[in-house]
């Protein structure tokens, strides 16, 4: 009994003293950016539709989102976001809403935040680090 220490004779020991920290934060929080970059680039994964004009308008702009550089210009994302929707066509109110509402889930999510230099621009932040 020497040899054992005075904390592992108590009932439910192991409840108490757990020591392996990194194993235990890996399985209680596991890879969140892993899995919101994979469900944002293939939702066909999570959905039970594999078409890809179902797709939300939210991973349709993730999509877009990697083709641009550090500070997007949200003219031009509007733009290819709505000719690769309707094909060039002018920007439908509809169209308009939705990209808005997409554009601030990708903020709400950490994604990009505004600039202050330029105001028709957002900046992507340092998150994506796969």
């Amino acid at each position: 009994s020497s040899g054992i220490n005075a904390e592992y004779w108590w009932p439910m020991h192991e409840i108490l003293w757990y020591t392996d920290h990194t194993e235990l934060q890996n399985l209680l929080v596991g890879k969140c950016r892993t899995a919101l970059h994979r469900g944002l680039s293939a939702p066909e994964l999570y959905l039970q539709s594999s078409d890809i004009t179902s797709r939300p308008d939210l991973c349709h702009l993730y999509d877009l989102f990697h083709e641009h550089g550090r500070l997007i210009c949200l003219h031009d994302w509007i733009q290819s976001y709505s000719s690769s929707l309707d094909g060039g066509k002018k920007i439908s109110n509809e169209t308009h809403a939705r990209f808005i509402r997409a554009v601030s889930e990708l903020h709400f999510m950490g994604y990009l935040k505004p600039t202050k230099r330029k105001t028709d621009h957002v900046a992507k932040l340092s998150l994506l680090g796969y």
